[in-house]
């Protein structure tokens, strides 16, 4: 019965040490994987920083493009409606 004791006192203590070393392992690998983590995230910062400037770009181009536009349709809008006025003043006059 002693034999059987001393057995799983030893088998403890092994699983003992084998779980501290593998949290000390453990503990390292967090360490490096936050390390990776922050340079990631500095090169994230940066990315989204020219995502921000073509963003801006983007908005810009858009904006000057939709105006462009407006004055083109609107300049199209007048020229039908000015012949427009020509007709109905002709058909006045008759």
């Amino acid at each position: 019965m002693d034999f059987l004791l001393i057995m799983l006192v030893v088998l403890g203590i092994i699983l003992l040490i084998s779980l501290i070393v593998l949290i000390v392992r453990l503990n390292f690998t967090l360490s490096k994987v936050d390390i990776l983590l922050e340079d990631v995230q500095k090169k994230m910062n940066t990315v989204n920083k020219a995502f921000e400037v073509v963003d801006k770009v983007t908005n810009s181009v858009s904006l000057i493009n939709d105006r462009m536009v407006d004055t083109v349709a609107s300049f199209v809008s007048k020229l039908f409606h000015f012949g427009k006025k020509k007709v109905d003043q002709k058909e006045e006059e008759f």
